[in-house]
């Protein structure tokens, strides 16, 4: 256990499910919710086949996410599993992105390291995909090359690229905030937020 335990959605109790920050904007604009993994997910949006089309905002906040404090600089991640996303933030710290039922393995395979820290909390996880995500990502960052951090919407943050689509990870304080405005710019070219079924 951490000092941050009450980062971890396992922190919560027992029958209370973790929401995003993103979940009242969401809710506003008539997402349908469901429990996945402790965490009340936005599986469903109104329009969201039309906007994917184009590009979609979706919320994956509910992601696990690890940072791990790392004794060697230049670990080798390459054989942990294909459902880990690994982000180095600096040359000792990194984190692991994954889906929960993926966090056995990921720990399993972590072994003994000194610090590794549930953040999943503390984090809202932004993902634009479809043709013009780009071409959103630009409007809201002057980041040029993936991964890596900077300003994001007047915000610090940091952008990876997975599997076409590019992921927004800022503070959970700023994350209605940042997806308010992926969304606006989204809609500029007939896109807007879709739920994470539709990714």
């Amino acid at each position: 256990m951490s000092a941050l335990d009450f980062l971890a959605v396992g922190g919560a109790d027992a029958g209370v499910a973790a929401v995003s920050a993103i979940a009242r904007a969401q809710r506003d604009l008539g997402a349908s919710f469901e429990e996945r993994d402790g965490w009340l997910v936005p599986v469903s949006l109104p329009g969201e086949g039309e906007h994917l089309a184009v590009v979609g905002v979706a919320d994956l906040s509910h992601l696990t996410k690890l940072e791990v404090r790392l004794a060697d600089p230049t670990p080798d991640f390459v054989a942990l599993s294909h459902k880990v996303v690994w982000y180095r933030i600096s040359q000792r710290r990194a984190l692991a992105l994954f889906p929960r039922d993926a966090e056995g393995e990921v720990r399993e395979q972590l072994g003994e390291r000194k610090l590794v820290l549930d953040v999943t909390g503390a984090w809202s996880l932004i993902a634009l995909a479809g043709a013009e995500a780009e071409t959103v990502l630009r409007r809201l960052t002057h980041i040029h090359h993936f991964p890596s951090g900077g300003e994001i919407a007047h915000v610090q943050g940091h952008v990876l690229e997975r599997d076409g689509a590019y992921w927004i990870l800022v503070a959970q304080e700023y994350g209605e905030y940042v997806w308010e405005v992926a969304v606006d710019r989204a809609s500029a070219l007939g896109g807007g937020p879709v739920g994470v079924d539709a990714l």
